[in-house]
C-alpha cells in the first residue's frame, strides 16, 4: 500500500463520504476529491494496488478505531510502499507540523510532488531520499539533519534527541504534542483528545 502525507486544506473527503458513494472515483467533483483522486492515480502508476489516506481511512467516529490508528501509526508509515507528499509540500510549515515529522522518520520512500503533480524538481529517481538535492532542501527548510531523515530507526537516538527533534514541530491542538509522538517512541499512551496540555505529561512520565 501506499501512503498518503498531505496537509489538511479544509473539507476533506472523510470515511463517511466515501462510505456513503462506495468509491473515491464517486465522489463529487471538487479540489479536494480531486486530490485523492490523483494520488489514487499515481498509486496505480506505480503498480500498487492500494491507496491510504488518513482523511479517509479513518473512521474518526469511532474512538476505538481513531485510537487504534493513532497508535498505530508510525508502524504503518515504516512498513508501507512508497509514501507522495503532493503539492508546494517543501515549505517549512508543512515540514513542521508534528505529525509530519514520524512520517518523514519512518517511510523508507518517499516521492515529492508539486501542484501539478509533477515530480519535485523533475526528479524521476525511485526515492527521493536518495536525492541529495531534494534532502538537503528539506534539511535547510526544517532544520533536521540529514541522515536523520534518511536512515532513522527507533533506536538510532537517545530520548534527548528526540524530544529535541519534536521541539522543532507545531500542533494545531495540544494533544498531537503528544499523539504524534507514540510510535517514534514506542509508547503506550491511550490517546484521549479533550487532556490538553497534559497528554504531554503523559507521555514524559511514560518515557522516564
Amino acid at each position: 500500500y501506499v501512503m498518503f502525507s498531505h496537509a489538511w486544506q479544509g473539507k476533506e473527503p472523510l470515511f463517511q463520504d466515501v462510505s456513503i458513494v462506495k468509491s473515491v472515483w464517486n465522489l463529487p467533483k471538487a479540489p479536494l476529491n480531486e486530490k485523492l483522486r490523483n494520488f489514487c492515480k499515481e498509486t496505480q502508476g506505480l503498480g500498487h494496488k492500494w491507496a491510504w489516506s488518513d482523511t479517509c481511512c479513518i473512521d474518526k467516529a469511532s474512538n476505538s478505531i481513531l485510537n487504534q490508528s493513532l497508535m498505530s501509526m508510525y508502524k504503518w508509515y515504516a512498513d508501507s510502499a512508497p509514501v507522495k507528499t503532493p503539492g508546494d509540500l517543501m515549505c517549512s510549515f508543512w515540514m513542521t507540523r508534528a505529525w509530519t515529522l514520524q512520517e518523514l522518520l519512518a517511510l523508507k520512500v518517499i516521492y515529492f510532488y508539486d501542484s501539478e503533480w509533477k515530480p519535485y524538481l523533475n526528479d524521476t529517481g525511485k526515492n527521493h531520499k536518495e536525492s541529495l538535492e531534494i534532502m538537503q532542501e528539506l534539511t535547510n527548510a526544517i532544520k533536521i539533519p540529514l541522515k536523520t531523515i534518511t536512515t532513522f530507526t527507533l533506536d538510532d537516538l537517545k530520548v534527548r534527541d528526540k524530544l529535541r527533534l519534536a521541539s522543532t514541530h507545531h500542533v494545531m491542538v495540544d494533544e498531537d504534542a503528544a499523539y504524534s509522538l507514540i510510535g517514534i517512541f514506542k509508547s503506550n499512551i491511550r490517546p484521549h483528545y479533550g487532556e490538553g496540555a497534559d497528554s504531554l505529561g503523559h507521555l514524559l512520565e511514560e518515557i522516564v
